[in-house]
């Protein structure tokens, strides 16, 4: 059943992606720059649209509550092919303003959809994969997504590059083969996921099948029945409060995350209008700001895996961040290269930079979608998961307009040191914690660690 689900889902990589890959941020930020001649605060409202997604977390769980997974999940995905092939509608408004705005918003209800399916995939890996497999089985899904990702906007933009017009054709058409992974999808049977509904309460595992790593002991962890939005939000909220290892890691990540997200909507603007020309040369602005970070994603994705499998998150996020840090300086001496020499160098700098990004990001991918799993037991893994995106979902609706606000009145390229010494700031937050972490990864047999009483 394992190897079915992993070839469903191999092949809804390979199609449903050429829609998605429209909604992305560095490249529709590219199209809103170039062919509406974006503002950088809507650069930053594109930006954010994934991050105002994630708010939508718990409301997402909250309606999955007692429904089967997959279902739900092709809903979703639905309308984010209905949205992406909406988007092409704004090239017809008269007003470019208006256009670019209504542009953003259809961006916006892509990615509000798109953060419940991050959020029940997440759920549906782990009934249906094995914890010492899980990171490299979702290692090669990634491979291949990411992929088709990179090929679709790749092409995308030469052709945009050929005829700016060719916008109202690509959404659809993309959106058209993205129906075709829905129907792949569809076909994915998510394990005792019957008897779960049929039973419609969580399930106690015996404290010797808390490693996580015994398929028949694991299971998704769904709100109690009668609780309601608040009553998860108040669960989450205690779980930050009793589980002091965990409020830690996000708050070390909290501010690594703030960084990356703080810096993406100045590099866009800086590449698409001040280092290439404003209205043309989408394919260079796109494989700068998107094909490069995504092919080295590709390329280390299946390295980074057997590393997170083998070890406790936070050793593993100490290495993460340190490559992201040193992306962030490479971008920095980039940028002011730019400014100080020629465009060309900066540029060619930039494109290491992201490099470096997208090695990172690699690592960042299996950290964000599994890395809660190991402060979490079985039962609460959708709790834990679902604080996490709401968090990331928090710094991602704050970190894009803080980071336009420094690049426009106080920083300007400096702003990308100011990433990387909040990138710094949480690597060595993350090697505090790594030193009492388990140098393999090990099952959780006690309770959390509580915080220390205020009393």
């Amino acid at each position: 059943m394992v190897r079915l689900a992993y070839r469903y889902e191999l092949r809804t990589a390979l199609t449903y992606p050429l829609a998605a890959s429209l909604a992305e941020g560095s490249f529709t930020g590219v199209v809103a720059a170039k062919f509406f001649g974006a503002s950088q605060l809507l650069i930053a409202v594109i930006s954010a649209a994934p991050m105002f997604g994630n708010i939508m977390a718990l409301v997402w769980a909250e309606l999955a509550k007692n429904r089967r997974k997959v279902p739900f999940v092709n809903m979703l995905q639905l309308g984010v092919v209905l949205s992406i092939a909406a988007a092409a509608l704004t090239a017809y408004v008269p007003s470019r303003v208006v256009g670019a705005w209504l542009f953003a918003l259809t961006i916006i209800c892509a990615r509000l959809m798109a953060s419940g399916i991050i959020t029940l995939r997440s759920a549906i890996w782990r009934l249906n994969y094995p914890r010492h497999l899980r990171g490299q089985i979702i290692g090669r899904i990634t491979v291949v997504a990411t992929a088709v990702l990179a090929c679709a906007t790749f092409i995308g933009s030469a052709w945009l590059d050929r005829n700016p017009r060719a916008f109202v054709y690509l959404y659809p058409g993309a959106a058209a083969l993205g129906a075709m992974g829905i129907w792949q999808f569809a076909r994915i049977r998510v394990r005792r996921e019957r008897q779960i509904l049929r039973r419609q309460q969580l399930y106690t595992p015996r404290p010797e099948s808390l490693a996580q790593t015994d398929e028949a002991n694991v299971l998704n962890y769904e709100p109690e029945n009668g609780r309601g939005l608040w009553g998860f939000m108040s669960s989450a909220r205690r779980i930050l409060q009793r589980d002091l290892d965990f409020r830690r890691y996000q708050r070390w990540q909290f501010l690594a995350g703030f960084a990356f997200m703080m810096f993406g909507p100045s590099l866009l603007y800086m590449v698409s209008q001040e280092m290439t020309d404003k209205r043309t040369q989408y394919l260079l602005a796109t494989v700068v700001l998107q094909i490069v970070p995504m092919f080295f994603t590709l390329l280390c994705t299946q390295l980074w895996a057997p590393l997170f499998d083998r070890m406790h998150i936070t050793r593993f996020r100490v290495a993460q961040t340190a490559v992201a840090a040193v992306g962030q300086a490479v971008l920095l001496a980039g940028a002011l290269l730019g400014l100080h020499v020629s465009n060309t160098a900066g540029l060619a700098v930039v494109a290491v930079g992201q490099m470096l990004i997208g090695i990172a990001t690699a690592g960042g991918n299996l950290a964000w979608n599994l890395g809660h799993n190991d402060f979490a037991a079985a039962e609460e893994a959708g709790s834990y998961m679902a604080v996490h995106v709401m968090l990331t979902g928090l710094r991602g609706c704050i970190a894009p307009f803080v980071g336009v606000a420094l690049y426009k009145y106080v920083t300007g390229r400096y702003l990308f040191a100011v990433s990387m010494m909040c990138s710094i700031a949480a690597l060595v937050g993350f090697w505090k914690m790594a030193r009492h972490a388990p140098r393999r990864m090990e099952p959780r047999t006690k309770p959390p660690r509580a915080a220390p009483s205020r009393r």
